[in-house]
């Protein structure tokens, strides 16, 4: 808690402890730190990180837009000479230099769609829901994308397990991204696998693919944003996958093997 002393703010840590002798309670131990210095210097520390984080997203953002743009500006520039040099353009080189230019338009949407989900704060509608119910629903939906991508779905969900509190939209998002992650690392089909199981108080999903999977090194990485492997990719689906099960109080881990 914080106090003013003398005009100026401190910031307390009590400790109350109870003193037992001979098998009881005889009294309470009161300690007081003022840790009014330390709490400065997590502040500093937190917005030191804070300003890091925005810095790699900021360049992530800038390296993620100079590929659509630098395309964006070879097709105007084609145009450009073909009308300096024929004082007309074709329909048919029109459509295909505008063609062009929608579809690096469209991706420069998607990359700041995908950043500001990113960044922006979220304010998740919690409710008690059957996560079995939830993970067969969205199978049910992206079936006939698997089935296109020759992806076998395999499921062993828990019967008996508790409602959880989530936001379902969310959570469904943050699975989708893993499934299209996995149907990624299969390009040739494969298997998908979805358990959930209740360990104590918590419940668990599971999901496993046997595509070519992410080496050790890449390990640690595939939260951090804009790192990808894929040749076209923003690098936030798995970003936002963390963000998504943190604010909801879970957890979210690679493993090689469950």
């Amino acid at each position: 808690f914080t106090i003013k002393i003398g005009g100026i703010s401190r910031t307390l840590w009590l400790d109350i402890m109870p003193v037992v002798r001979e098998g009881s309670i005889q009294g309470s131990l009161l300690h007081i730190s003022d840790i009014t210095e330390r709490k400065k210097r997590d502040g500093r520390l937190r917005r030191a990180e804070n300003l890091a984080s925005l810095t790699t997203l900021a360049a992530g953002v800038a390296h993620e837009i100079k590929n659509p743009l630098g395309s964006i500006s070879i097709h105007i520039q084609l145009m450009q000479k073909s009308l300096k040099r024929d004082k007309q353009l074709k329909e048919e080189s029109a459509e295909r230099y505008l063609g062009v230019l929608n579809e690096e338009v469209e991706r420069l949407n998607n990359i700041i769609v995908d950043f500001l989900f990113a960044v922006r704060p979220m304010n998740p509608t919690m409710k008690k829901s059957d996560i079995n119910k939830v993970l067969s629903d969205l199978l049910e939906f992206v079936k006939y994308e698997m089935q296109e991508a020759s992806v076998t779905i395999e499921c062993e969900f828990q019967s008996d397990l508790p409602k959880v509190d989530i936001d379902e939209k969310y959570i469904k998002q943050a699975i989708l991204n893993i499934i299209k992650n996995s149907v990624a690392a299969m390009p040739d089909g494969g298997v998908m696998f979805f358990r959930t199981v209740k360990d104590e108080d918590i419940v668990h999903i599971y999901i496993c693919d046997n595509g070519s999977g992410i080496s050790e090194e890449n390990m640690s990485k595939i939260f951090e944003p804009y790192f990808t492997t894929k040749q076209f990719g923003s690098g936030l689906g798995l970003t936002v996958v963390y963000k998504i099960i943190k604010e909801q109080i879970g957890r979210a881990s690679c493993r090689e093997r469950v």
